[in-house]
């Protein structure tokens, strides 16, 4: 018998070792893959504790996430401009524009550890924990592939131009990620777009900037491929 946060303890450790084969590693709350097309990442969700009856309940999930090289090359270079210490790429985060989970909709519903009434000295409910453990491969699977897919080539991009009403983070990587394949008329339509956007959120002031990478960057793609 164990208590609720040693059980949480055991099945991060869990999780860690199913992540492997994934090519997965690294420490909870976040376990990352790094490939040359950006970083794919399986966290551990916030743990939440509630009491009911002076009993405590923790709560916790998956989410599942990637950072296109594109992504991270245009942080790395900004970062740069404003004489801050680019991030590695192994460290890269965001855009975080997309669900962190693999199927639209309501995200699964959170793993619960319930203290056992039954048993003195606050011990886990073992069935919680034999129920958490027998759905773990499962969920894990489904994770680790959401997040991988991310960075197939052109995936995230489509994502994010297959959302109902980008806002101006979304339009700023759509340009971003755009700039990646070169010039063209979907570059500079986005570019519009992102400027428009940009400009009725009152966010004009940081177009110069994104405009500029994007083209300069378009172009440098371009000449590489050829």
């Amino acid at each position: 018998m164990v208590s609720p946060d040693t059980a949480l303890r055991r099945l991060l450790r869990d999780t860690a070792k199913l992540l492997q084969p994934y090519g997965f590693h690294g420490n909870e709350p976040i376990w990352t893959r790094v490939e040359d097309a950006g970083v794919a990442s399986v966290g551990r969700t916030r743990v939440s504790r509630t009491w009911t009856d002076g009993q405590q309940t923790l709560a916790f999930g998956l989410t599942a996430s990637a950072t296109p090289a594109a992504w991270w090359e245009y942080c790395r270079r900004r970062d740069e401009a404003r004489g801050r210490t680019p991030v590695p790429l192994a460290a890269a985060t965001g855009p975080d524009l997309l669900g962190p989970h693999p199927k639209p909709g309501e995200p699964p519903a959170p793993w619960t550890l319930r203290v056992d009434p039954g048993q003195p000295g606050g011990h886990a409910l073992q069935s919680d924990i034999e129920s958490i453990r027998a759905e773990l491969p499962r969920r894990v699977h489904a994770y680790a592939r959401r997040a991988v897919q991310l960075l197939e080539p052109g995936r995230y991009l489509e994502e994010l131009l297959a959302l109902p009403d980008p806002g101006v983070r979304t339009w700023e990587a759509i340009v971003v990620l755009l700039a990646d394949d070169g010039p063209g008329p979907r570059l500079e339509d986005a570019i519009e777009r992102y400027r428009e956007c940009a400009i009725g959120h009152g966010e004009a002031d940081r177009v110069a900037e994104v405009v500029d990478y994007a083209r300069g960057h378009g172009f440098r793609a371009a000449d590489l491929v050829g």
